[in-house]
């Protein structure tokens, strides 16, 4: 089992994505959504604003991708960083989806 590639408060190791989640985080969820195979990311910018099913979502969207990069961790973990550091939960996403392995290796940024 791995770790993230960026730690919770890893949010300004990329300040562009810590900003724009700042200001427009329905954008990054979605973007999150979409990279993670969880939906669609127009479906996804919809479902931030609708209370409860939000977080449902985000925690399936957090599960694919500690799956996705073997990365310890559980529902309660989970939920405790969307709930307690929303934005920077976001963000840890974010830096983990745009982590590529295999792009570093051949240097390829894919965004």
């Amino acid at each position: 089992m791995g770790d993230w590639s960026h730690s919770i408060f890893g949010c300004f190791d990329d300040i562009g994505t810590c900003a724009i989640t700042y200001f427009v985080p329905c954008y990054t969820y979605a973007r999150n959504a979409q990279k993670s195979d969880t939906t669609n990311c127009c479906v996804a910018a919809v479902l931030f604003f609708v209370p409860f099913v939000n977080i449902f979502c985000w925690l399936k969207i957090r599960g694919n991708i500690r799956e996705k990069y073997h990365i310890e961790g559980g529902f309660l973990s989970d939920l405790m960083h969307i709930l307690c550091c929303g934005l920077c939960a976001l963000v840890q996403e974010a830096q983990q989806l745009d982590c590529d392995p295999m792009a570093a290796a051949h240097g390829v940024v894919r965004n």
